[in-house]
This record gives structure tokens, C-alpha cells and sequence, in this order.
């Protein structure tokens, strides 16, 4: 029990939220400004496009230049051998491909 604060049960801030909020009449004062304000711009704009772009230019590149040649078969004892020869080239592919996925991402998500 909070000895702090003993009259908990009859806070008037409490009773002024749990109100029910009553609508207020502004006679068309939230109607004109809704229609004053500038419509919305479409969902794609530049930013994303340039954006998505350089995501497939990006992926078309890491297909040409990746190290696909010396990917070793990820075996269990592979990752525990700490063997940073056989281990390089799938972190450099991995790092690529998440990088090209986020920008792809966020791209789809970007809004402002």
C-alpha cells in the first residue's frame, strides 16, 4: 500500500479522463481547414524510385563482382572452425545482400 498518496482512489484528474469525451461544436471550423490544407502526394515520388533503382543496380552489380567462385559449402564445422579464409566470402555475401534487401525496404516504406 502507497502511503504517499492516500486519496488515490478519488483522483479528480482520473474522473476528468474517464469521462466520456462529448463532441464540440465549431461551426465548420475543422470542415475549412481540412479543405484548406494541401492535398496528399502520391505514395512513390522520386526518392523511392531513385532509391529502388539503385537497389537493382546494386544487385546486378553484386551478381557480376560477388565472390560466387569461392563460396565454400557452410557446413556446422566450418562456422566453428574460425577459419576467417572460408568465412570472408559469405560474410561479404550476406553483408551485400542485406544491404540491397533494406534499401529495398525501405524504399517500399518510405513515406513523409
Amino acid at each position: 500500500m502507497n502511503t504517499m498518496n492516500p486519496s488515490e482512489d478519488n483522483d479528480p484528474l482520473d474522473a476528468l479522463l474517464g469521462e466520456e469525451n462529448s463532441h464540440i461544436a465549431d461551426d465548420g471550423f475543422t470542415a475549412r481547414v481540412m479543405t484548406s490544407l494541401p492535398r496528399a502526394r502520391s505514395v512513390f515520388r522520386w526518392q523511392q524510385w531513385f532509391l529502388i533503382g539503385a537497389a537493382i543496380i546494386g544487385q546486378g552489380f553484386a551478381a557480376w563482382w560477388l565472390p560466387w567462385k569461392d563460396l565454400t559449402p557452410l557446413y556446422l564445422s566450418a562456422l566453428v572452425s574460425h577459419n576467417f579464409q572460408a568465412l570472408l566470402p559469405w560474410a561479404v555475401v550476406f553483408c551485400v545482400t542485406g544491404s540491397i534487401l533494406w534499401a529495398m525496404i525501405t524504399a517500399i516504406q518510405l513515406e513523409d
